[in-house]
């Protein structure tokens, strides 16, 4: 008859064996010798679980790591970009930098805002070349999650209604080399200056409650474009600035600027009207009105204009 030994039945086995061995071996010692037999035995007792469980070839699971151990960090290689910010003294009372992978899709890799001008910058940056923005005396707050893309800051506009001639808005970027760069930071503002006004008219009549004003004024620029403005919307004219005084036989210099956004479509094409210069006055008691065309106005563009008044409705005019 064949025997068939079952999982486990081998150490069942040995241990009855051996225990039986001890029983006898004790039967057999007597005397002082039955002390010595009896530790023995309990000694073997002891050993055996440590002997059947090295039998086991189950691994022990790892430890499980502390919970306050802290994450391994990945450390990303930088550089320094250093940056050169320039504002011809105009004043800055806020400035943010965006800087822009110049490859690629050109995300936004940083952000940075400072209190006043900061001519001098070393920015840790991404190794490779860089396109920066700086934008000073922005009246809002950025959405980072719109400007995300150089394409959208391309296209970011600035309300003329939010820009203040004291405290300008200034913008521009420029395409690093070799981690350096410089910003020339300009307005979009424009300024047509009214330097001088002359009364020719005989008989000594007054120029009386004199004033100027801007017709057809663009709504927005934006504010990284340097050329080719044209405003999709127009104001139809900005608020009358008056002269300090009546003008008379002689000359009055007052030296008054008004401001604009650009628009410098050029004299020969059909499009949006560009800004004029409005001057008004009573004569003889009749209101009068005087428009001088202005030409293409370049973005931080300044005309200074001289007008001559020979009666109503005729005058002529100079643009410097």
């Amino acid at each position: 008859m064949k025997t068939i030994a079952k999982p486990g039945s081998r150490q069942r086995t040995s241990l009855y064996l051996l225990t039986c061995g001890l029983f006898r071996r004790r039967s057999i010692l007597r005397g002082a010798g039955s002390i010595l037999a009896h530790c023995f035995t309990i000694y073997l007792l002891l050993l055996l679980p440590a002997l059947l469980g090295s039998c086991d070839k189950t691994a022990a699971p790892d430890p499980e790591p502390p919970d306050n151990q802290d994450p391994v960090e990945v450390v990303i290689d930088s550089v320094l970009t250093h940056i050169r910010v320039l504002a011809d003294d105009r004043p800055v009372g806020r400035l943010d930098l965006f800087i822009y992978d110049a490859d690629g899709l050109r995300p936004l890799e940083r952000q940075l805002e400072f209190d006043g001008l900061q001519e001098e910058l070393n920015i840790p940056t991404l190794p490779g070349d860089k396109l920066v923005v700086g934008i000073a005396n922005s009246p809002k707050r950025f959405n980072r999650k719109a400007l995300e893309r150089f394409d959208a800051m391309e296209q970011l506009s600035f309300n003329f209604a939010d820009d203040d001639p004291d405290r300008p808005i200034l913008g521009g970027f420029v395409k690093t080399g070799a981690q350096r760069g410089e910003i020339q930071l300009q307005p979009l503002l424009c300024g047509i200056r009214l330097v001088k006004v002359s009364n020719t008219m005989d008989g000594y009549e007054l120029l009386e409650n004199p004033r100027i004003r801007l017709r057809d004024l663009p709504n927005a620029a934006e504010i990284l474009r340097q050329q080719e403005f044209r405003p999709a919307e127009l104001i139809d004219a900005g608020p009358w600035t008056p002269l300090p005084c009546d003008v008379g036989y002689f000359s009055q210099e007052p030296n008054l600027t008004l401001w604009c956004y650009p628009n410098d479509t050029p004299e020969d094409v059909l499009g949006v009207p560009r800004p004029c210069l409005e001057f008004a006055c009573e004569i003889v008691g009749t209101t009068c009105s005087f428009e001088v065309p202005l030409p293409p106005l370049p973005r931080a563009s300044t005309k200074e204009v001289t007008l001559t008044i020979d009666g109503p409705g005729i005058f002529s005019y100079e643009i410097q």
